[in-house]
């Protein structure tokens, strides 16, 4: 996955592969994460599920992605990165 407005500084997947968030790092200097499910109707894509807002740093945004997505705080251990 590529995105024209930013670089991907870090990505979560879920133990099973089918989920995923991106940290990402916008040309602006600032961070937004972005999460998505694996989907298949007429072959398989990614789906959006959560979209952030803005962040300062790498850290925020992953504490942000943390607060927001259920599964990636089961696999970061209740929260901890």
């Amino acid at each position: 996955m590529e995105y024209a407005h930013a670089k991907i500084r870090k990505v979560f997947e879920s133990s099973d592969r089918k989920a995923r968030v991106n940290v990402l790092e916008r040309q602006d200097g600032l961070f937004e994460f972005r999460a998505y499910v694996e989907r298949y109707e007429e072959g398989a894509y990614w789906s959006p599920t959560e979209i952030s807002g803005l962040y300062e740093s790498a850290e925020e945004a992953e504490r942000g992605a943390l607060n927001e997505v259920p599964w990636l705080r089961q696999f970061c251990g209740g929260g901890r990165t």
